[in-house]
């Protein structure tokens, strides 16, 4: 209520509302109906990631997922924090041509997503313990950004750390076709194991 104007709030509430609810529902403030949520961080989330198809609302989507950051952060929900990252680069990535800080705060929010990365591996696992980690879309975000602008060593090291922590994704190959790159630049090189692990 205090850090939305009512404007605000109704066209929230239009956004979070589905085909099947009443024309006056209210499901983020009142008629949740079937829909639960375990936080206020995952309901804002979510929220954002409805307000993520136009970029007029780009700015909103941005202010939702402050207020999620925050109140996951009060409650020290390492999980709620790294899906809160996870929709903040989807969204900056997403308007990274409309919007010229986007890549920059995709970029800012892989690496808050990547710091959090072995508590969230640890609440992953403990939520679901028979079940692989997911992709990481904060290594393999930056990972990529950093090929693009050729700098491999440091995106193979991004990928070194997903790997060993054991998220999701072709780690092994990306190191290998980036250490390809960065031997054909005729940058430095050590040496590399087929593992994909440095050789000093």
């Amino acid at each position: 209520m205090s850090s939305f104007s009512p404007t605000e709030r109704e066209y929230m509430e239009a956004a979070f509302r589905t085909s099947e609810a009443p024309a006056h529902a209210k499901p983020l403030t009142r008629d949740r109906g079937s829909m639960h949520f375990q936080t206020a961080a995952g309901l804002l989330t979510i929220l954002a990631d409805r307000l993520s198809e136009r970029p007029q609302d780009r700015d909103l989507a941005v202010r939702v997922l402050a207020k999620a950051e925050q109140r996951a952060m009060a409650v020290d929900d390492a999980l709620g924090l790294h899906l809160v990252y996870h929709q903040m680069i989807r969204l900056h990535n997403r308007w990274k041509d409309v919007f010229p800080d986007a890549r920059d705060v995709a970029f800012a929010a892989s690496h808050k997503q990547i710091r959090l990365a072995p508590q969230a591996a640890k609440a992953l696992r403990q939520k679901h313990p028979n079940e692989p980690l997911p992709v990481h879309l904060g290594y393999l975000f930056a990972s990529t950004l950093l090929e693009k602008d050729q700098a491999y060593e440091a995106a193979m090291d991004l990928c070194r750390h997903a790997k060993a922590e054991g998220w999701a994704g072709d780690w092994l190959s990306r190191i290998q076709q980036l250490n390809k790159k960065l031997c054909e630049s005729g940058q430095a090189v050590k040496s590399m194991s087929p593992s994909g692990i440095m050789r000093l």
